[in-house]
């Protein structure tokens, strides 16, 4: 072991890891819902009548407005995941990158996630049969088949990115391994609690709070589990700190409450 390999040992620390969940998640749960389908709806030309934490409500919307609506949401997803990925590549401050890493990694997760929900359910955005956001699209059950594929293989892709990426970064060693199981299981653990605690504010019932807030959180990141206990890296350990930062975790507080008291009972435009 050389001496660089001696003092790199990377951690982050937990109160700055958990504000920085709570600041991001919120933000990240809004672009699907409103820069997706809130403004494509717009733009379609049509008005929201519900703008809520985990779905927004499009009414008058046929064909293919519908499904532009509908498939919005999980397509800004992939298009963050995308840039946070590029942004990583260029970025060299822990803690700018670790915010990449996040974004990239819940987004990738939660964009293929649906794809295999809808496939499996025929729920949700991207559901080809009667009652999902693409119906009613000719040989259902071959598009269900295609979305499960699909999204299967996208997902497994983007665990393994997510992996690569957090060995690069906090290199091998236990202490390596531990701070990797920390930062995926408090992202984990912590979007999916505040998305159920939110998603209970829904004036919807239960349905929306199990298909929607626990399916994309609980459900969607669940390939953290696959980071936390992913084998040690074989790369050299890296000096990867970031410390305790105040402003974070009371930003990350503030944000989430602000977004379960706003848009968690949901807002009528009309």
């Amino acid at each position: 072991m050389t001496t660089n390999d001696m003092h790199a040992r990377p951690s982050v620390d937990a109160w700055t890891l958990v504000g920085l969940a709570l600041l991001l998640l919120p933000l990240l749960t809004m672009a699907h819902e409103l820069l997706g389908h809130a403004v494509t709806c717009v733009a379609t030309g049509h008005q929201p009548s519900e703008l809520g934490a985990y779905y927004i409500e499009c009414p008058g919307t046929q064909g293919w407005d519908h499904r532009l609506v509908a498939m919005a949401g999980t397509c800004v997803d992939a298009v963050l995941a995308a840039l946070a990925y590029l942004a990583w590549r260029r970025l060299r401050g822990p803690l700018p990158r670790l915010v990449a890493w996040i974004v990239f990694t819940v987004k990738g997760m939660v964009a293929a996630g649906y794809w295999m929900f809808s496939g499996v359910t025929n729920l949700g955005d991207w559901g080809p049969d009667v009652g999902g956001g693409l119906a009613p699209l000719p040989w259902p059950w071959l598009w269900r088949v295609g979305l499960f594929v699909v999204g299967l293989v996208v997902y497994i892709q983007v665990v393994r990115v997510a992996i690569r990426m957090l060995g690069v970064m906090l290199g091998g060693g236990k202490q390596a391994a531990r701070t990797k199981r920390q930062i995926a299981m408090t992202v984990y653990v912590v979007g999916g609690v505040s998305a159920l605690l939110v998603g209970l504010f829904n004036p919807h019932g239960m349905a929306i709070t199990l298909t929607s807030a626990v399916a994309a959180s609980f459900g969607g990141t669940a390939g953290l589990f696959n980071v936390a206990y992913s084998r040690r890296s074989n790369l050299p350990a890296q000096d990867f700190h970031i410390g305790r930062h105040p402003v974070l975790v009371v930003l990350g507080v503030l944000v989430t409450a602000a977004f379960a008291v706003a848009l968690g009972p949901t807002i009528y435009l009309h």
